[in-house]
């Protein structure tokens, strides 16, 4: 195919078909009629060759061939734009999506300041905040789906760029009145005597308190275990379960639910949150804005 004779608006089409899976809200969204919108789709057809999409109960479903071009789309476009931005940016004007991934126990700490930031220096811009952390949280700065990753990354790779955010210590929590109320400091026959609340996902490694327990020949009685530190708090203030977690995300939830924090028996190493992109991102004034508000937390 000749890309002279392409009409490069025919990519942004595309890509917000895939996005919306929906000619009526891709229209809107793009700004043009429904019939300028199934036009230009019947233009793609034809010069793909392919049906690219395909109606079906839960609107248009993708083909294998759009699935394909959907990645290569997307990067093309994000890297115009990026160039694009880069000159004379201006955050009271740009209206950039920024998208970043980060834990449920982190996002608390850092995204009521960053929301409040962006809506005082930047109005027409937004956030996309998602979950994903590790191995996934990298995926997605590879395929382009997020600009940042927040999270504890164990190695980060080469083609990565990153900093660290802040550095914590654990500790562990429970309720106002818990039998332990007292100590400042739990003893390991203590702490070994409590059942315990662990947050985490199935698949996630141990804890470094098991990593160091376990060196010990030591285990301590996990009673409940959960995916999500929202669900924490409930949990923590009906129950004699202790949890042991960083100490920021403990400072918050003791402000709050008012709990009692106690230091742990044992020394782990410090829980090192940091903020990783990739390094195309690196020096780039759209991106670098935001990551120095970021830093700032």
């Amino acid at each position: 195919m000749n890309i002279k004779n392409f009409d490069l608006n025919l990519l942004v089409v595309f890509k917000t078909l895939f996005e919306e899976k929906n000619v009526t809200k891709a229209s809107k969204k793009m700004g043009i009629t429904q019939p300028a919108m199934s036009n230009a789709l019947n233009r793609l057809r034809y010069l793909v060759k392919d049906d690219l999409f395909i109606r079906g109960p839960k609107g248009m479903r993708p083909t294998p061939r759009a699935n394909d071009l959907s990645l290569p789309i997307q990067t093309a476009l994000n890297n115009l734009e990026l160039s694009l931005s880069s000159i004379d940016f201006n955050p009271k004007t740009t209206k950039k999506n920024y998208r970043i991934s980060m834990s449920d126990d982190v996002a608390p700490v850092i995204l009521p300041n960053l929301v409040d930031f962006i809506e005082k220096n930047s109005p027409e811009s937004s956030l996309c905040i998602r979950s994903e952390q590790g191995n996934e949280a990298l995926k997605l700065l590879d395929n382009n789906e997020i600009d940042f990753a927040i999270g504890r990354f164990e190695t980060v790779a080469g083609r990565f760029g990153y900093s660290d955010l802040f550095t914590e210590k654990y500790v562990c929590i429970m309720k106002k009145n818990h039998r332990f109320k007292k100590e400042s400091k739990l003893s390991i026959d203590q702490y070994l005597s409590s059942k315990h609340l662990r947050v985490a996902p199935m698949e996630a490694p141990l804890h470094p308190i098991d990593r160091v327990l376990s060196q010990l020949n030591f285990e301590r009685e996990i009673s409940v275990r959960i995916d999500l530190i929202t669900l924490a708090p409930v949990i923590i203030k009906n129950t004699d379960l202790i949890l042991t977690l960083p100490s920021k995300t403990a400072q918050r939830m003791a402000k709050i639910y008012d709990f009692h924090i106690c230091e742990l028996p044992l020394d782990l190493e410090r829980r090192k949150t940091k903020v990783v992109w990739h390094k195309e991102l690196t020096n780039h004034p759209t991106f670098d804005w935001i990551k120095n508000q970021i830093l700032k937390n």
